[in-house]
């Protein structure tokens, strides 16, 4: 029996090791070198919830949705505890437009004892709640994630969405100068502060903002619909 369990953590080792050289090469963009490394794994060990948690995630590269829900499901069913694959496994419901099963597994996530990270669980939640058409409950989210990492410019950028969407626009603001002040700009908050100034009337600031976006991101689409944007305003 104890060569038994040696031949056990040997096979043990080699499925971490061809999963995490998995996610390596997907890391570097590698897909084909990394199908191979994770089809391995999942030979010598199918249930793996690690392997199956990596594959699924690959799946979702490969746009292959129905692959990516089973290798999602068996990574729960052999760890139910796996609170990284159900965090990812609720995202990945999110978008596919399954809000009440996205919502259910973050729900999941967030109260599981062992989850060290409750405030990603906590995020993800909120960002399937504002994307379900719940911009109130979303933020509640937002709000409860911002208290362990209060200068997460995702976490600012998406509680300024839920107050835009609710019509709270100085709520909307005071997030976005807390984004700004961490000293990160992303092209999506700059095009939000442009909005958001134009509903409060500040039109100088909208200006302000509008030229930061045309200066430090020329070429995206953020740039491209600040004339829609400001032409709305100039129209109305």
């Amino acid at each position: 029996s104890s060569l038994l369990k040696e031949r056990d953590a040997q096979e043990e080792q080699r499925v971490e090791v061809y999963t995490q050289l998995g996610i390596g090469y997907m890391n570097q963009n590698r897909l084909a070198s990394a199908l191979e490394a994770l089809e391995e794994a999942l030979y010598i060990q199918p249930d793996d919830s690690p392997a199956n948690h990596a594959m699924a995630l690959l799946k979702i590269r490969l746009g292959e949705p129905d692959e990516a829900k089973t290798h999602f499901n068996l990574a729960l069913e052999t760890d139910p505890r796996n609170v990284a694959a159900r965090n990812d496994f609720g995202s990945f419901l999110c978008n596919q437009g399954d809000w009440a099963a996205g919502i259910d597994n973050f729900e999941k996530a967030r109260r599981d004892p062992f989850n060290t990270d409750v405030y990603v669980s906590q995020f993800g939640l909120g960002k399937c709640l504002l994307l379900s058409g719940e911009p109130k409950a979303a933020r509640e989210q937002f709000r409860e994630a911002l208290l362990v990492q209060p200068a997460n410019v995702a976490i600012l950028y998406e509680s300024a969405v839920a107050s835009f969407e609710l019509a709270e626009f100085l709520s909307a603001r005071a997030f976005l100068q807390r984004l700004f002040a961490t000293g990160q700009e992303t092209a999506d908050a700059l095009l939000l502060a442009v909005r958001t100034e134009t509903r409060l009337g500040a039109d100088d600031l909208a200006q302000e903002y509008a030229a930061r976006l045309r200066s430090g991101f020329p070429t995206s689409q953020q740039a491209k619909d600040l004339d829609l944007v400001l032409g709305m305003k100039s129209n109305g």
